[in-house]
Parts: C-alpha cells; sequence; structure tokens
C-alpha cells in the first residue's frame, strides 16, 4: 500500500498546479480515472465529480473533496523527490497527499462490499480568493453532490480529526483626516496617528477563547496590511487598515460588524469586502461518530477550509487528511508516507 500511495502521491507532485493553472493536472486525472472500470467522470471547467455509474441508492452517500491546485513555488523551487519516508514537492502536504489517499480510495478499495455510496470532488482556486473556488461551480452543476450524508476534506491534519473551522473576514478600516504642511501639523488632522488608538487596542488584545462542544476556538484580530499618507512633508489625509478577523463557529457576518461598531465608534469607517463563514462543529452527526470511533484524535480547526461550504448548505463535513500543517506553504514541503498509509487504512476501516 505504501507504494500504491507513493505512486499517486507522484502522480500529482510531477504535474504543476499553482492556482489557475490546474488545466493540465485536471486533463491527465480525467484521463486516469476515464479507463478506471465502473466509474462516471462529470467535468465542470478543472473541476472533477466522479460517482459509480451503477450507485446504489438505498447506500448512505459519503463525499470526498480534495482541491489540486498549490500555492506558488518558492524562489528556489522544491524538487520533487522521495527521502526515505519524506515525499518533497509544491502541495505535498496541502493537499495533494489528501489528493493521493482520495484516488487510491477510488481505484483500489471495493466499493461493492463497502458501506457508503461514494462520490469523489477534485476542484481547483481552493488557494484563489473565496469567490472563485471550484466547488461553486461543482455545486451548481452537480447539485446532487450535496445529498451527502458525510463529507470528508482531507486538508492537512497530520492524521487528526478536525471538526468545525473559524471563519474569516477581510475588514478595511479607513481613518480620515485633513491635510496640512508637515511643519504645520495643528493645521490639519494626521490620520495615521488617529489610528493609533485603534492599532494599540489590536496589538495589545488577546486571543478570545469561545468553546464550541468542548472545544477551543481562538477568535483574532489580526491587521495585516496598510498604507496612507501622499507625501513625505504632507499630513497625511487618509490611513487605510486590513485587518484579519478569525471567528468562532456559530458565528456570521453580522456579529463581525457588531464587534466593529463597538470598536471604532464615529472614528472610523469600514468595509467587509471578503467573508468566508465558520463551519459547523457537528458532533452528533452519526457518521461522524463512527469515523471518530475508528480511533481518531478530535481537534478544533483553528483555520478556515471548505468544510464551511459544505456545512453552511447542510452538509456534515470535517477535515481528515495525512498532511502536516506545519508543512504547508513551506520552501521545503513534504508529505511522509506513514501518515499516508494511517489514513488510507483508517478511512478503509470506515468504509
Amino acid at each position: 500500500m505504501r507504494e500504491r500511495l507513493l505512486e499517486s502521491l507522484l502522480f500529482f507532485l510531477e504535474r504543476p498546479s499553482v492556482t489557475g493553472e490546474e488545466k493540465a493536472l485536471c486533463n491527465d486525472l480525467e484521463a486516469r480515472i476515464g479507463k478506471a472500470p465502473g466509474w462516471e467522470v462529470q467535468r465542470i471547467s478543472n473541476n472533477l465529480v466522479v460517482r459509480r455509474l451503477e450507485p446504489d441508492a438505498s447506500r448512505r452517500k459519503v463525499v470526498f473533496a480534495g482541491h489540486l491546485d498549490t500555492v506558488p513555488q518558492p524562489e528556489e523551487p522544491i524538487e520533487v523527490r522521495v527521502e526515505g519516508d519524506r515525499v518533497y514537492g509544491r502541495g505535498a502536504s496541502d493537499m495533494k497527499a489528501g489528493d493521493a489517499v482520495m484516488l487510491a480510495l477510488l481505484e483500489d478499495f471495493d466499493w461493492n462490499t463497502g458501506r457508503f455510496e461514494p462520490v469523489f470532488v477534485f476542484y481547483e482556486r481552493e488557494e484563489g480568493p473565496h469567490a472563485e473556488n471550484g466547488l461553486e461551480a461543482v455545486f451548481a452543476g452537480s447539485p446532487w453532490v450535496l445529498e451527502a450524508d458525510l463529507a470528508v476534506v482531507p486538508e492537512p491534519t497530520e492524521g487528526a480529526l478536525e471538526v468545525g473551522c473559524v471563519g474569516t473576514a477581510q475588514i478595511e478600516v479607513t481613518f480620515r483626516g485633513k491635510s496640512s504642511h508637515a511643519a504645520r501639523p495643528w493645521q490639519g488632522e494626521n490620520a495615521i496617528t488617529k489610528a493609533g488608538e485603534f492599532l494599540a487596542a489590536l496589538h495589545e488584545r488577546p486571543a478570545n477563547e469561545v468553546v464550541v462542544d468542548g472545544l477551543s476556538f481562538y477568535e483574532v484580530l489580526t491587521p495585516t496590511t496598510a498604507r496612507g499618507g501622499r507625501a513625505k512633508n504632507v499630513v497625511p489625509d487618509s490611513f487605510w487598515i486590513n485587518v484579519n478577523h478569525r471567528f468562532a463557529p456559530g458565528k456570521g457576518i453580522d456579529d463581525v460588524k457588531r464587534l466593529f461598531d463597538d470598536l471604532l465608534g464615529d472614528e472610523a469607517a469600514y468595509e467587509i469586502p471578503d467573508f468566508a463563514p465558520s463551519g459547523s462543529v457537528d458532533l452528533d452527526n452519526p457518521l461522524l461518530q463512527e469515523l471518530i470511533a475508528t480511533g481518531l484524535e478530535v481537534r478544533p480547526k483553528q483555520a478556515w477550509t471548505d468544510v464551511a461550504r459544505f456545512a453552511e448548505r447542510g452538509v456534515a463535513a470535517v477535515n481528515f487528511g495525512p498532511g502536516s500543517p506545519s508543512q504547508a506553504h513551506q520552501d521545503t514541503e513534504h508529505a511522509e508516507l506513514p501518515l499516508l498509509e494511517e489514513c488510507y487504512e483508517r478511512l478503509e476501516k470506515f468504509l
């Protein structure tokens, strides 16, 4: 099985697929799955939706969803190579190791004797803007995917089961002032120093722990980019700050607005150009309980993933994958073959 999983992982790694450039990998994957007997492949742009030619409607349905894209290579590209148990390459952990497990299940598991009816979704543009994510095209073109009883998204979790996920919002805050000569600042109002109290409050603000079904999620407010000023001898009349806010399951955009209304009052204006909802925990889902019963460690997902897209549409979803979160987007990104084996074996036992 290790050799089988290694072959699948190398299949993905040897085909670069930076966000927006997934077509070649999607073509080859479509051709490969098309040769496997008993499967129907639907292509929507550079997304593949795969189900059995003769599905059993009496079985419960499980969806596996993995994104094909990666972030760009570092300045020194990562050479695809195998060193002992480690396999190096861009996207090895995030999340081509998960894709490899999905492909091995699709091709090797005996679905005729399994308990569930499977659907496999390989999709594009997860690493890009929220609105461009390929799952949205899949849900629109193949809405039956959302008839699932459970969705498994094999993002990197190092073999643990991560439930729920924090939501994320980008909040653009603008402080307004009045221009004047920098030698006579009292004739104007400095928008940068006007923002000082707000920035100092964020600097001192601790992470807010929110416990959901016994699991701790942490809400944070992180200034990430800022700009302001027109010239070195002019008092700035505007100062713009982007704040990334991560919030706990169960909260939505109205909660974000209330928070920033309280933080800013009349001192500044704000907009929310990008918002992704949190994902529900769903520990009471019976299939999730069966998956946990295979011996998995359960953790909260302190990040945003596409489990939220499924949860938003009423499908219980979890992250469970062989990649390592600490390796995601790293300059020496790699995956560990024993984790691929462990992940496959857990899913095989469950299925």
